[in-house]
C-alpha cells in the first residue's frame, strides 16, 4: 500500500506547484508591505501589476522620463503557533486507537523573492505592461494537505510555498483617470494511475496519465487623481478562483492468488482565492506626510479547504469513502491604514490592518480548523538615491518589518467522539488555545530606466 500513497502524493504535488497568493497574506515589495497592502490608491512600484493594474503608467515615480519600472525584493516571514500537547490525537473513529500526544504546529517559514517589472508603451495613454512573480528560494513548491481532523492552521500550512504570477496592463484614459487589468495564472491537474502490485519474483507495475491546464483568475482595477497629486481613489476587483486535482486510481493486489481490484478517485482542492473588492484612497496631509486608508471585502463563504477525499468507484473492492468534517464560513473585511512621512530623500512607513476569521464559530465540535484574527502592525524604511552604483538611474532601497498578531482563541471540544459516540472523545479534546504570531520583513530595490 505504500506504492499507493506515493503515487497520490506525487499527483497532488504536480496540481498545486504554480499557485500562491503571498501578495495577500504579507504583500509583494517592502514598500507595500510597510504599509500593510494599503497601496490600492497610491505608492506604485514595479510591483503595481499586483496592488493595482491601473497604477501601472505612475509606476515610474522615480523619474517622469522613463519608461521602465524594475523592483525585486526579499521577504522572509517565520510562523510561531501556540503549543497545543496533551490531546487526543486520534480515536477508534479515525484510527484502530485512541492516542494522546502533541500537535506539530512546526510550519515552515516563507522565505522568497519577488520580481516586478513594468514597461510604458509610446502612446498618449500611457499605455503600461507589467509581470510580477514570487519564487520561493528554499523549495520550488511544497505540497502539505494539512491534518483533517488534528489542529490545523488552514491558511498557514502551504499557502505561500509556492511561486505566483501576475500578468497586468494599464493606461491612463483620461487626464486624472487610470483603468487596468489582470490575469492571477495558475494551472490546474487531472491524472489517471494504474497500479498493479505483486509479491515474490512477479513484477510490479504502475502507468500515471496527467492532464496540465491552465487556469487564471482576471482582476481589473481603477485610479482616480482630480487635479494634483495630493488626493488619489482606487479600487480593484478580483475575482475568485479554485480548482481541484482530480485523480481516478485503479489498482490490483494479489490476495491468496487472486488479483482484488482496488478503484477510487481522489479529490482535494489544489487552490482557492475568494473574490475580493479593494476601496483605497490616499491624501496628502502635509508636503511631507501622507496617509493611505483602505477597506478590503473577501467573500470566504464558498472557500474550499485542501482536505483530500477518497471515493470507492464502481469496478473496485468496496472501500470506506472518506468522512471529512464541515466547516462554516463568512466573508470578511479587512480594514487598513497606513501614514507614509518623507523628508529630502528619506522616508518612513507605519501601516496596521486588522483581519478577522474565515469561520463563523470555533472548531468545538468534529475537526479542528483553525485561523485565528489578526492585528498587523508594519513599519518600513525608503531611502531614494539619484544613481544606482556607477549608473545614471534613479533608484529606491526599501526596508520593511511585519509583526503579525494572531488573537488567542480557546477551544473546548464536546463530549463524544466525532460520531457523539460518549465512551471515546473528539480529536483535539479535552481542548487546547490557539494563536500566536508571524514575524520577519524584507528588503527591495526598485529602478526606473
Amino acid at each position: 500500500m505504500l506504492a499507493l500513497y506515493a503515487t497520490i502524493s506525487l499527483s497532488l504535488f504536480w496540481g498545486r506547484t504554480l499557485w500562491a497568493n503571498v501578495g495577500d497574506i504579507f504583500g509583494l515589495g517592502s514598500r507595500s508591505a510597510a504599509l500593510a497592502q494599503a497601496t490600492t490608491a497610491w505608492a506604485f512600484d514595479g510591483f503595481a501589476g499586483y496592488s493595482n493594474p491601473a497604477g501601472l503608467p505612475l509606476s515610474t515615480q522615480l523619474e517622469d522620463n522613463r519608461r521602465m519600472a524594475l523592483s525585486w525584493g526579499l521577504l522572509g516571514m517565520r510562523p510561531d503557533f501556540k503549543p497545543i500537547s496533551g490531546v487526543t490525537t486520534t480515536n477508534s473513529y479515525t484510527a484502530d486507537r485512541p492516542r494522546t500526544g502533541d500537535v506539530d504546529v512546526s510550519y515552515r517559514s516563507t522565505l522568497g523573492q519577488a520580481l516586478g517589472l513594468s514597461y510604458r508603451l509610446e502612446d498618449q495613454a500611457k499605455a503600461t505592461l507589467g509581470l510580477v512573480f514570487f519564487l520561493p528560494l528554499n523549495q520550488l513548491a511544497y505540497l502539505d494537505t494539512g491534518e483533517v481532523y488534528t489542529p490545523e492552521y488552514v491558511l498557514y500550512r502551504a499557502r505561500t510555498q509556492r511561486p505566483q504570477m501576475e500578468l497586468a496592463a494599464g493606461a491612463e484614459l483620461i487626464p486624472g483617470f487610470h483603468a487596468g487589468a489582470g490575469l492571477h495564472v495558475s494551472f490546474g491537474l487531472t491524472s489517471t494511475a494504474d497500479v498493479l502490485l505483486q509479491s515474490g519474483e512477479k513484477p510490479s507495475t504502475m502507468k500515471f496519465r496527467a492532464t496540465l491546464k491552465p487556469k487564471a483568475a482576471p482582476y481589473f482595477g481603477f485610479l482616480f487623481i482630480p487635479g494634483s497629486r495630493g488626493f488619489s481613489l482606487g479600487g480593484v476587483l478580483r475575482f475568485p478562483v479554485a480548482a481541484n486535482n482530480d485523480m481516478v486510481l485503479e489498482s490490483g493486489l494479489p490476495v491468496l492468488g487472486q488479483v482484488v481490484p482496488f478503484k477510487f478517485s481522489v479529490e482535494s482542492a489544489v487552490f482557492y482565492d475568494p473574490l475580493t473588492i479593494q476601496l483605497g484612497s490616499s491624501w496628502e496631509a502635509t508636503e511631507r506626510w501622507r496617509i493611505l486608508a483602505e477597506l478590503h471585502y473577501q467573500a470566504w463563504r464558498n472557500f474550499k479547504p485542501p482536505m483530500v477525499t477518497l471515493l470507492g468507484l464502481p469496478g473496485g473492492n468496496p472501500i470506506s469513502n472518506s468522512m471529512n468534517p464541515t466547516f462554516s464560513y463568512r466573508d470578511i473585511l479587512i480594514p487598513r491604514l497606513a501614514h507614509e512621512i518623507s523628508w529630502g530623500e528619506k522616508t518612513v512607513r507605519l501601516g496596521y490592518a486588522y483581519r478577522p476569521s474565515i469561520f463563523k464559530d470555533l472548531p468545538n465540535g468534529p475537526g479542528n480548523y483553525l485561523d485565528p484574527p489578526q492585528h498587523i502592525v508594519t513599519a518600513g524604511l525608503g531611502l531614494r538615491f539619484k544613481r544606482f552604483l556607477h549608473f545614471n538611474t534613479p533608484c529606491s532601497l526599501d526596508f520593511h518589518a511585519g509583526y503579525h498578531h494572531l488573537v488567542a482563541q480557546q477551544i473546548s471540544k464536546t463530549p463524544g467522539d466525532e460520531t457523539g459516540n460518549p465512551a471515546e472523545t473528539k480529536i483535539g479534546a479535552p481542548g487546547y488555545d490557539a494563536g500566536g504570531k508571524i514575524l520577519g520583513g524584507g528588503v527591495s530595490l526598485s529602478l526606473a530606466i
